[in-house]
């Protein structure tokens, strides 16, 4: 259940137990691949001033590049959250856990904001191993697989019209 009722909410708090398919358009434009879909445990709670604060897990298997080798991995993600949803606060509020509740709502969605969850949470960095070597920025080869034959001390040829403006300026000094 992540679409909390808020009325029953009131009474007591209440168990939010529920899973996000990867094909939910929550994941859309995030850039985040799912291989199974995102478990959610939690309790929802009435909190000061007609605010709801939820509080619980999220897991999930997460499908990506390594950063450096361009492998595709698979790795476990789990992490916790401790939101907030307030009815008084501006919609401009600096912390990431608060969020703003319309008074009159009749029920949360959660789905959106744990989605949120996930993105912030994850590293843009992921890697398949802590000593990943690469993929030479000349030749390509995976430096994991094979050294290449490619010198340190041949220059990138990305620089080669910084370095030809580079001698011009050095002849018209000279010159």
């Amino acid at each position: 259940m992540l679409v909390i009722d808020l009325r029953r909410l009131v009474e007591a708090p209440l168990e939010v137990v529920g899973e996000i398919a990867p094909d939910q358009p929550v994941w859309q434009e995030t850039g985040i691949e799912l291989a199974s879909p995102l478990l959610v445990r939690g309790r929802a709670e009435a909190a000061g001033r007609g605010g709801v604060r939820v509080r619980g897990t999220l897991e999930a298997r997460v499908q990506a590049r390594c950063r450096r080798c361009l492998k595709p991995l698979q790795l476990d993600f789990s992490d916790r959250f401790d939101l907030y949803f307030d009815p008084q606060t501006s919609v401009v509020e600096e912390d990431l856990t608060l969020y703003r509740l319309e008074s009159e709502a009749g029920e949360l969605d959660l789905r959106g904001v744990l989605g949120e969850c996930v993105q912030l949470a994850l590293s843009d960095y992921l890697l398949c191993r802590d000593d990943c070597r690469g993929l030479c920025t000349r030749c390509g080869v995976d430096q994991n697989v094979r050294e290449c034959n490619c010198s340190d001390t041949e220059p990138d040829p990305r620089w080669g019209p910084l370095m030809a403006l580079q001698a011009k300026s050095e002849v018209e000094d000279n010159g």
